[in-house]
């Protein structure tokens, strides 16, 4: 097989997942895993890829559409844990905090020692393991309707038990983050329940890194006017931060 033809089958494999293994792309093309370094390393320059640990992403899947579970746990993971212990020092014992879905504050949750007194409400299934381990938590899991594949309950129940509730802190994710337009996000389920979290907060905390400035939502969640800190790295770019503490937010750059 010539080397247009790989490059062909490697990109059209994008309609079929995420992300693959080196190993797993050498077996679909039939040819070596040096000769995929290669051919990786050249899509690479040209943006159609990019390079993860033991394999690629492809491009086309972090912009536009929304990611998949696997593909949120494997993005800008170096970011996400400088992001989750900054926000992690806003948590004080026996508070309570509305914990939002995403692989963020997933990294947050597992900062939370074992034996740390406070209370947590969740929609996100993903959370379960760390969640079960906090001997001191009180824990509230919002059910409702399971969304497959991205393992979070959603739905009138989880919203109307949301009406009820009353935190010091929401920590909030977001597939992608519009100066003008907000929160923006590809599901309308998560709608209503980051609406009512925001609203059922003494003060919201975003987290997101600078990936989402650039991303594209399909749907409009919630204006920034409704956040009160943002919690970003260091790639974002400076414009953008100033452009959020002229709007009123407080911003952390980790």
């Amino acid at each position: 097989m010539i080397r247009a033809e790989r490059f062909h089958m490697i990109t059209n494999l994008s309609n079929e997942v995420d992300i693959i293994t080196l190993e797993h792309l050498a077996e679909r093309l039939n040819v070596s895993i040096a000769t995929v370094r290669r051919d990786v390393e050249e899509l690479c320059a040209q943006g159609i890829v990019e390079k993860t640990r033991g394999g690629i992403i492809f491009c086309n899947k972090t912009k536009n559409t929304e990611p998949s579970l696997q593909l949120r746990q494997l993005l800008n993971t170096e970011e996400k844990k400088r992001i989750a212990q900054a926000a992690f020092r806003h948590i004080r014992e026996h508070s309570y905090y509305l914990f939002d879905s995403g692989s963020t504050i997933h990294e947050l949750l597992k900062l939370i020692p074992t034996q740390f007194p406070l209370s947590i409400v969740t929609y996100d299934l993903n959370f379960l393991p760390e969640l079960n381990a906090l001997e001191c938590a009180d824990v509230l899991i919002l059910g409702g309707q399971l969304r497959r594949g991205q393992m979070a309950c959603h739905g009138s129940y989880a919203e109307n038990y949301l009406d009820q509730l009353n935190a010091h802190i929401a920590f909030l994710g977001a597939d992608a983050v519009d100066l003008n337009k907000g929160i923006m996000g590809f599901h309308a389920g998560e709608v209503p329940l980051k609406q009512k979290m925001i609203a059922n907060a003494d003060q919201t905390i975003l987290l997101c890194d600078h990936s989402k400035f650039y991303n594209r939502g399909f749907i409009s969640i919630h204006s920034l006017k409704g956040i009160d800190r943002i919690i970003t790295d260091s790639g974002t770019d400076a414009g953008i931060l100033q452009s959020l503490q002229d709007s009123g937010i407080e911003v952390e750059v980790v």
